[in-house]
């Protein structure tokens, strides 16, 4: 729990664990073929106590999927009665079998204006009924589900390096299996992609290992290629800064990046500095706490 405005806030409340081997799915983002949420809720409570303060969950990258949509010229309880009409053409579930929510957004165009359009965050309902089941089981009020691209977003948008953030921006988190990549344009999100690839830290070659076979260089090609792909599809966009975050991120990556990309300032950020927040050391030896920040400053 949080208190304050961005680059001032306290944290009031707060409490951090580790779950047992037995349940690592194989990733820090990875929910795995046997994941059972009811199991892990159960672990939770019986470690904390009982949490008597609603809470936020964010879905796993890999469990949750982002369009921008166009529908000129309605409200948003329009868009969302008129999208049901369109929603296999984006994603590829059925619409009886997802749960999903939507919000409009300023988007570039190649003209150099903008136009309304809208944000689309769908998943499968099962998902969402275990959730929300698991959490009734334990008693668990959740007062709000989100993806983690959203947190992840939030947690780092504020005052960076240099000043305000940039109009045009692009976050990339970079985590130790799942990253991802964000372009943000004045303040919003308008394209959101998953990476399989990550790593902890950059690490020295070995005499057997070739440079551009390193995980810091696969990892910098999928981001250009991703970047590549997105500039290719939003015509409007120039991106001003890259901002790297996230558990692998360092000076050295922001280095290896200013090399690969076209974009005219590469900075390494740390979502808790950015929000003004301190945690003691044994809590940031836990891990990577930039969704679970992103969910607490959700307002």
């Amino acid at each position: 729990s949080l208190l304050g405005y961005p680059g001032k806030f306290e944290v009031t409340k707060a409490v951090a664990g580790t779950l047992p081997e037995t349940f690592s799915m194989g990733g820090d983002h990875d929910l795995g073929p046997d994941f059972r949420l009811e199991k892990i809720f159960k672990n939770i409570v019986s470690e904390i106590g009982d949490i008597n303060t609603p809470v936020n969950i964010a879905i796993p990258a890999t469990d949750s999927l982002l369009r921008i949509v166009q529908l000129p010229n309605v409200s948003l309880s329009e868009a969302k009665m008129a999208f049901r009409y369109d929603f296999e053409r984006y994603f590829p579930f059925p619409v009886d079998e997802a749960v999903f929510d939507m919000a409009p957004i300023v988007f570039p165009l190649q003209s150099g204006g903008e136009e309304k359009r809208f944000m689309v965050a769908a998943t499968r309902k099962a998902l969402i009924n275990e959730i929300m089941n698991a959490g009734a089981a334990q008693g668990l009020a959740i007062s709000a589900i989100e993806p983690a691209q959203i947190a992840l977003e939030r947690s780092v948008t504020g005052i960076l390096p240099g000043g305000n953030t940039a109009e045009s921006a692009v976050y990339v988190y970079v985590s130790r299996s799942n990253s991802v990549i964000m372009l943000s344009w004045k303040g919003n999100g308008i394209f959101y992609r998953s990476l399989s690839e990550g790593f902890d830290k950059i690490s020295p070659l070995s005499e057997e290992d070739s440079q551009q076979e390193s995980q810091e260089y696969v990892f910098i090609r999928a981001v250009h290629s991703s970047l590549q792909f997105a500039l290719s599809q939003i015509r409007g966009f120039e991106p001003e800064t890259m901002y790297i975050f996230g558990p692998g991120a360092s000076e050295e990556l922001c280095m290896l990046f200013r090399e690969t990309v076209k974009v005219s300032s590469v900075l390494s950020v740390e979502p808790l500095d950015v929000q003004g927040i301190r945690l003691s050391a044994d809590d940031m030896r836990l891990g990577s706490w930039d969704i679970p920040l992103g969910l607490a400053l959700r307002r």
